[in-house]
């Protein structure tokens, strides 16, 4: 049956009271992203987090949420040195030669063309407008056989994955509903990411094809970030469409479509019976034509998905969430935001695409320290943004429905600027460079006393 998603849910759902969630509140979110004015931060643009049943803030209602001067605290020159400056996207490994077999081992099942990492990493640039967003060397890592020789005493299955200067050994094992093929070990693959780290990079995404494992008791693993060592891994093994049967994911309602009344109530219903529903304030607001998740919904509704098209806005947005930890931020509490966690697919693809006005000044404040000062502001990253997706949309999938939220935001002129102006964030980079200093002169004084002894 065809949902008209005529109504619209803006807050969390009833979930949030039986689970303990208390949302911070418009004067703490304006607080959070730096801001004394509150005026901005209505509900409209950016709705609240859903909260269904078994989703992560359901699971964990109580996680710290981290405002704009709490990660601050980690824009240090030992966690983010002044020289690193570029993001770099590797694409997925090839294979030598020695082991083509294994190429074929990527893809066990049916699937449509996979997304181009090409057009990822034009994403990734527009999402991270302000910074150097640039292809990491190809063939930097390679596939290969892994030769017992190089470790007798290890048990298992192994592939290697080869550096210009080692070859690295990635557990593998059987995929987990026995059909053809295997998952890699994330963790091993995380480890390899790091040997080639360039050191001028601000983080390094590494797209993979293979399905990811991180432990023995995990089924899956779409992403992860070592946010202090700057690398991060997005497999897009699990976001094929040919998999949303398996599944069961309902289309009809991933991201905008999510924030539909009916099937947010449908989804309390399965969970909590009606009889034990105490009204809250999660009411459903009718569809609004001028709001941006009203545009984004009728897209949503009228496009025609492509299965590549769907794949690769699934890929894209992962990525843009994994970087973002490698950029210090933490999984978002105060919005429905790209940087949220999610503990399954169907939540993931429940999320927007965008970053929240929390999260937003964060990535103001990094590029206005880091990146290019002229890029400064979220309208600049809207713009670049609908730009790349407007020549991504015509195929439908979620790109038509962002094209429509960012038009919606563009044509309300939101021009909302960093908390900080550009003198101010100067003149805290120039005490933190003078503090960074000040450090390395004492250190080496500690030094030169060492070397007389």
């Amino acid at each position: 049956m065809t949902c008209n998603h005529s109504n619209h849910l803006f807050k969390p759902s009833i979930v949030a009271e039986y689970t303990g969630y208390l949302r911070p509140s418009k004067p703490q979110r304006a607080k959070a992203a730096g801001y004394s004015d509150d005026s901005n931060f209505n509900d409209d643009d950016f709705p609240a987090p859903l909260v269904l049943p078994n989703d992560e803030i359901d699971s964990d209602p109580k996680y710290p949420a981290q405002t704009l001067s709490e990660w601050k605290q980690l824009l240090t020159p030992s966690i983010l040195p002044y020289k690193r400056k570029k993001i770099f996207v590797a694409a997925p490994p090839g294979f030598t030669k020695e082991c083509p077999e294994l190429d074929k081992m990527q893809w066990p099942h049916t699937h449509p063309v996979p997304p181009r990492y090409e057009h990822v990493l034009k994403y990734l640039a527009a999402f991270y407008t302000g910074f150097d967003v640039v292809e990491l060397p190809k063939d930097t890592l390679v596939f290969d056989n892994w030769s017992e020789g190089e470790d007798s005493n290890l048990n298992g299955c192994f592939v290697a994955l080869k550096t210009p200067k080692e070859s690295i050994r990635i557990r593998e094992r059987p995929m987990t509903n026995n059909t053809r093929g295997f998952q890699l070990n994330l963790n091993d693959v995380l480890d390899a990411a790091i040997a080639v780290l360039p050191n001028d990079a601000l983080a390094l995404l590494l797209l993979m094809d293979f399905d990811m494992y991180e432990d023995d008791d995990d089924e899956f693993g779409c992403g992860r970030a070592y946010g202090y060592s700057h690398v991060c891994i997005v497999s897009s093994f699990r976001y094929n469409p040919a998999l949303d049967k398996s599944i069961k994911l309902d289309r009809q309602h991933v991201w905008p479509a999510s924030h539909c009344a009916e099937y947010v109530q449908a989804q309390v219903d399965r969970f909590i019976e009606a009889s034990e529903q105490t009204p809250g304030s999660e009411a459903a607001i009718p569809a609004q034509p001028s709001k941006p998740l009203t545009k984004a919904i009728q897209a949503h509704s009228t496009a025609n998905p492509s299965p590549t098209s769907t794949w690769l806005e699934r890929v894209c947005r992962t990525a843009s969430h994994e970087l973002g930890h490698c950029l210090g931020m933490d999984h978002c509490m105060y919005y429905a935001c790209i940087m949220q966690g999610s503990n399954s697919i169907p939540e993931d693809l429940r999320q927007p695409p965008y970053l929240c006005p929390v999260d937003n000044a964060k990535l103001d404040f990094l590029v206005a320290a880091r990146g290019n000062k002229t890029k400064v502001g979220v309208w600049q990253r809207e713009r670049a943004l609908s730009r790349f997706v407007t020549g991504h949309s015509e195929n439908g999938g979620g790109f038509a429905a962002f094209r429509a939220w960012l038009e919606a935001r563009l044509a309300h002129g939101d021009t909302q600027i960093s908390s900080y102006t550009e003198k101010q964030i100067s003149e805290k980079m120039a005490a933190a460079k003078k503090r960074e200093s000040q450090r390395t002169q004492k250190k080496q004084r500690v030094t030169s006393r060492d070397l007389n002894v």
